[in-house]
């Protein structure tokens, strides 16, 4: 059985409290799987690494067409283990394979949406109004 760790900060972390639970396949209650429990704790050293990447890393100077040729290729990296991904998402909810198909074909349609969207969205200067370049936050 695997364990997956949390990944924070660029790095597969486990929780502070170093304690796993057990994911269940619902239509066989097999374990598929252990994850770290969690608390808010973790919650906080996440969202203090994403806010730091957010503020400091490369994000904020990359422009909008590369934030969208990324979105691009996490949804061909998608669709390139779309078979994996439905499989686990079918063992992980119950649902049909058929519909975890779907899901993961919706999810890389999405990201493929958006980053087709990231050179067509006009943020504006806030005091003058001005279009300024094209950007997704």
């Amino acid at each position: 059985m695997k364990r997956y760790p949390m990944f924070i900060n660029g790095q597969r972390v486990e929780s502070h409290r170093r304690t796993w639970f057990p994911v269940y396949d619902p239509s066989t209650e097999e374990i598929i799987a252990e994850v770290p429990d969690s608390d808010a704790q973790d919650i906080d050293r996440a969202a203090q690494a994403a806010r730091a990447a957010f503020d400091s890393g490369p994000w904020p100077q990359t422009t909008a067409q590369d934030r969208g040729r990324l979105l691009f290729k996490l949804a061909e990296r998608i669709r390139a283990e779309s078979a994996q991904l439905a499989e686990l998402e079918s063992r992980n909810t119950g649902k049909p394979i058929v519909e975890a198909e779907y899901d993961v074909n919706d999810t890389a349609t999405c990201y493929e949406y958006y980053g087709g969207l990231a050179t067509k969205v006009m943020a504006r200067e806030p005091r003058s109004g001005q279009c300024i370049e094209p950007f997704i936050a």
